[in-house]
């Protein structure tokens, strides 16, 4: 198939998120099926005519990954199922999003081909997702993602740029480490405090003193409403 035989509403869709360097995309008739380029994460976004469509499409299971289902109303936008039901006008800035909610997890060195390589990982947060679209906020003003190590001396919460430093005090070498995994936890700036990605509140008595500072020079103390 050539790209000029494509339906006039794909080729539409298709042009709103070419531009998105997160994601490579494949076009197969009505639908396009896309990976996010880091962490491999399938994205299948499917152009129906109609609620109804969409709804059917919900219903049904298509493997790991994220479904949307790409509407003509101008303004449609819900879950159902899992699936994405949206007007095209919000399907870029979803993707954006989605993008903005998978996050470097950890590494581990493998031996490939005589060669020694990294492989990283990644996790795709969509219950966070979920909860900021509701509440509408924005990545980096209202909450910000962070990994966090948890020690395996003294069982405490470290964040990611304190790890060699309070390693080093259990005698710990992380250069000698060839694989590290981290909890993502949600910095919430409105509120002052940290969240798991199930959305219940981490203690702070749970991090180091390393991680303790680090905190309090991120958040502060809770964020009141003014009056």
């Amino acid at each position: 198939m050539k790209y000029s035989e494509l339906n006039a509403d794909v080729k539409r869709v298709y042009a709103k998120i070419r531009a998105l360097d997160d994601y490579h995309w494949h076009i197969y008739e009505d639908t396009i099926i896309g990976h996010h380029r880091k962490s491999e994460l399938p994205i299948r976004i499917s152009v129906v005519g109609s609620k109804e469509k969409a709804e059917k499409l919900s219903e049904q299971k298509n493997g790991p990954g994220i479904d949307i289902a790409v509407i003509p109303n101008n303004n449609t936008f819900y879950i159902k199922n899992g699936v994405f039901i949206l007007s095209e006008r919000f399907l870029k800035a979803t993707l954006m999003d989605i993008n903005d909610h998978i996050v470097w997890s950890g590494f581990r060195v493998i031996e490939r081909d005589g060669r020694l390589v990294q492989e990283d990982t990644y996790e795709y947060l969509g219950g966070p997702l979920i909860r900021h679209l509701k509440s509408n906020m924005m990545n980096g003003q209202d909450y910000v993602f962070w990994q966090f190590y948890k020690c395996e001396k003294c069982g405490k919460y470290i964040d990611i740029e304190s790890v060699p430093e309070h390693l080093a005090k259990h005698n710990i070498s992380v250069a000698k480490k060839d694989s590290e995994e981290y909890e993502i936890f949600e910095l919430n700036f409105l509120e002052g405090k940290i969240f798991n990605k199930f959305g219940e509140e981490v203690s702070q008595n749970k991090f180091a003193p390393e991680a303790q500072t680090f905190l309090k020079e991120m958040l502060g103390g809770p964020k009141t409403q003014e009056e």
